[in-house]
């Protein structure tokens, strides 16, 4: 079998394993599966990524640089503060919605036999420790003690997600009442959190 030059095949391979969750589920992910949807031998797999975790790996380190992306440029376009937070947990909950298939791969790893290697490990603290550093600039303690505050930020990332995995299950699981319900107004939750937060700093 020819296969294709290695950018061109690393790139199928990639689409071809977040097709098969997307349509089959996460345990339907296997090198054979995702070597003939991309149109290659299981070599493929294997030469690009050394097996299924490592698939699974570049997947989900792919998904947080480009969320990393999104939340930044948000931030950045709001001028930070109060604002950009509220910008930041929006645009965390378009980018869920429009990439579901990525955000379960990387949200929920319980694909049979993945185990997340050191290097994707600390891609993901990577991102929670930028949300952590536009919290502590919020509450004007960027220099202080990051345990002042990392409380603070993990809160606040878990209201938002949670809200945003429920919107999702809603999305998906949604009769004709519930389907009428408002998303979450971010902007109130933010500002709970900052308040809660500076409530707790102030102690």
């Amino acid at each position: 079998m020819v296969e294709s030059p290695l950018p061109d095949l690393r790139t199928r391979l990639l689409e071809s394993a977040l097709s098969i969750v997307a349509e089959h589920g996460a345990n339907a992910l296997t090198v054979r599966a995702v070597a003939k949807a991309a149109g290659c031998s299981t070599m493929g797999v294997y030469t690009h990524f050394s097996g299924k975790s490592g698939l699974i790996d570049a997947i989900v380190d792919a998904g947080f640089d480009d969320l990393d992306q999104q939340l930044s440029l948000a931030w950045e376009r709001a001028e930070a503060g109060r604002d950009g937070l509220v910008a930041v947990a929006e645009a965390y909950r378009e980018w869920a919605l429009s990439s579901p298939t990525r955000f379960q791969t990387m949200f929920t790893p319980t694909i049979a036999g993945y185990e997340p290697s050191d290097g994707t490990r600390e891609r993901m603290w990577d991102t929670f420790y930028a949300h952590r550093s536009r919290v502590a600039a919020v509450l004007d303690s960027a220099d202080g003690d990051p345990s002042a505050w990392h409380q603070a930020a993990m809160a606040m990332w878990s209201c938002v997600h949670g809200h945003v995995t429920i919107e999702m299950l809603r999305r998906a699981y949604a009769t004709p009442e519930i389907a009428q319900y408002p998303a979450s107004d971010l902007r109130a939750l933010v500002d709970a959190q900052i308040a809660a937060a500076e409530l707790e700093i102030s102690r």
